[in-house]
């Protein structure tokens, strides 16, 4: 079994505002989750346009994620380009 090693997460202004304004998801948080972590839970997929595209399971603020990661063509493999992050369960405000 293949296993993903990230060493950097490259994150765009535009994907960094994206994230916290619509799931309030730091880039920090999505470092500290996932960079130089072993063991990661992950599935990938190609895509068209975009190349290799790697889901990653995370836990950011206590709670289940999936982080969306492309490959970033680095030549030694391990630095990629953040397309999404998102919680995967939802808090239920009760009024």
């Amino acid at each position: 079994m293949s296993r993903l090693w990230v060493v950097r997460i490259d994150i765009s202004a535009r994907v960094e505002e994206k994230i916290n304004n619509k799931h309030g998801i730091t880039a920090d948080e999505v470092r500290d989750a996932i960079q130089c972590v072993e063991g990661l839970d992950y599935a990938h997929s190609y895509h068209q346009v975009r190349g290799w595209r790697f889901l990653v399971k995370a836990h950011i603020q206590q709670r289940p994620a999936l982080v969306v990661l492309y490959d970033a063509n680095d030549p030694v493999g391990d630095v990629y380009r953040l397309g999404s992050a998102h919680f995967t369960n939802r808090r239920v405000i009760h009024r």
